[in-house]
């Protein structure tokens, strides 16, 4: 690090780490081991947004609430060069001019250059889900197959959290993502699997091996360099660098290995075996019972699940949904009694607009959302790729679409919506209509041929597909 920085540091008595992300990570872990975490009082982002709401400690708080709080203290920088520029503008229009900046270069650098002294693990496999969730996606998929093999117990598995939970495997070892550990097990771990993007400061050193086992699965809503003009710089530039650094893709269809080819910016190994979390799908008592025992559900009701996607361009408005009148129409329709389940995406921070007296399981928390899916009877989501997932159960799923054109002007569809075989609503009455007059023969057949047009791979065994080529062509298990 430049001798100036580490001098102004030496020399504050208070610092605030403008930032939350890996650099803002590596600088505050850099600041440990000179023995000045203690000066460190928060760390600030310009929005909360999707920013976890502590980081080793400290609150992670809006610029808005500290302005004052940081003209008298030292404002330390720390994000990639690219966002620089951007923040300082923001400082300086709050009268905020003691600050510099971190060379994330310089940082990375050494930071990387200590933890290479520990060479790869062999034996090591790190996992993570939507950077931080729980023990799902299809990283769990692939760990429960490779713990299945690993007879001899050789393997040894770290799986990357937002906070310790207790839903993992005894055999899994949880280590806080982003923390210090953190950066060593990705420092010395032979495999990576992960289902999101890792940021651009991530470097991957010889001898690792990346799977990219990507959370989407569905043909309906536009992402990546199809979206490139909505995509902030600094996410571009990540994805590059993460297809980069990947060595191979997993895909579930003809239809996304097209699309890893021609907008993902990537041109590597794709492994056609089906996508690992699509197996539940194959054997689906065992999850719908352990969903039904966990939120005390009796076999008696049927389960419907409401699991919208997230939004750049709305508020709460779309998220109104009258559960109420959806689940008695639902009863009405299919003569059987109905429990109301929630969920809400991981990077939804959106409040919903339920009426206050409503009734439902809030199931956001729950570490497996396919779980959910192989639970669920009826599904009722937006735009959100769980349609696809769920159209392995055969049952039925309805659109509540109340902001179409909105979101189509913000991300647009890979397939137009009224060549989806699901049934679609644009307000509540239209809904209720719609679930009042279901007809289940024709939404079967629509759903059998629009499967059979993607070209899908899933045959229930993905996951043990994937775990045989790491045993076979990456891991050393000797």
């Amino acid at each position: 690090m430049r001798d100036e920085l580490i001098c102004k540091c030496e020399s504050a008595d208070i610092l605030y780490i403008y930032g939350a992300g890996t650099i803002a990570d590596i600088f505050y872990i850099y600041l440990k081991q000179k023995g000045m975490q203690d000066k460190v009082r928060a760390f600030v982002v310009t929005k909360l947004g999707g920013n976890v709401p502590e980081k080793f400690g400290l609150k992670v708080v809006e610029l808005a609430g500290k302005t004052e709080a940081l003209k008298k203290a030292l404002v330390v920088v720390a994000v990639q060069e690219g966002l620089q520029d951007e923040i300082r503008d923001v400082l300086r229009e709050n009268g905020i001019s003691g600050y510099c900046c971190v060379d994330s270069g310089e940082l990375l650098d050494r930071f990387n250059e200590a933890l290479y002294r520990e060479p790869v693990n062999g034996h090591k496999v790190l996992l993570q889900n939507q950077s931080g969730e729980g023990y799902g996606g299809n990283p769990k998929y692939i760990a429960e197959k490779l713990l299945e093999a690993d007879k001899e117990r050789k393997l040894e598995l770290v799986w990357a959290v937002s906070h310790y939970r207790e839903s993992f495997p005894e055999r899994i070892r949880q280590v806080i993502f982003g923390s210090e550990e953190y950066y060593r097990e990705l420092a010395t771990a032979k495999v990576w699997i992960d289902n999101s993007r890792k940021g651009q400061s991530v470097r991957k050193r010889e001898g690792q091996f990346y799977v990219q086992a990507w959370h989407g699965a569905a043909p309906v809503k536009r992402v990546e360099k199809d979206v490139e003009d909505k995509l902030p710089e600094y996410y571009i530039e990540g994805a590059k660098n993460d297809s980069k650094m990947a060595d191979v893709f997993l895909s579930g269809s003809e239809f996304y290995t097209g699309l890893y080819r021609s907008s993902f910016w990537y041109d590597g190994v794709i492994l056609k075996y089906g996508l690992p979390r699509h197996d539940v799908f194959w054997d689906m008592e065992a999850a719908r019972e352990k969903v039904r025992r966990f939120y005390q559900v009796g076999k008696e009701a049927a389960i419907v699940l409401y699991a919208p996607t997230f939004r750049d361009h709305a508020g709460a408005k779309c998220y109104d949904l009258d559960l109420e009148r959806v689940v008695c129409a639902l009863e009405q329709r299919f003569h059987k009694r109905f429990q109301m389940m929630v969920s809400r995406h991981p990077v939804n921070y959106r409040e919903y607009s339920f009426r206050k007296d409503a009734e439902y399981l809030f199931v956001g928390e729950y570490d497996d959302f396919q779980e959910l899916l192989a639970a669920a009877d009826v599904l009722i989501t937006d735009y959100s790729g769980c349609m696809y997932d769920f159209s392995y159960t055969g049952r039925p799923v309805f659109l509540y679409q109340k902001d179409y054109r909105e979101y189509l002007e913000d991300r647009n569809f890979y397939i137009p919506m009224d060549r989806l075989p699901y049934v679609k609503a644009h307000s509540n009455d239209e809904l209720v209509e719609e679930i009042e007059n279901f007809n289940e023969e024709s939404y079967t057949d629509r759903l059998a041929s629009f499967m059979d047009s993607m070209g899908n791979y899933d045959r229930g065994d993905a996951s043990e597909k994937v775990a045989a080529y790491l045993r076979e062509h990456v891991l050393d298990l000797r």
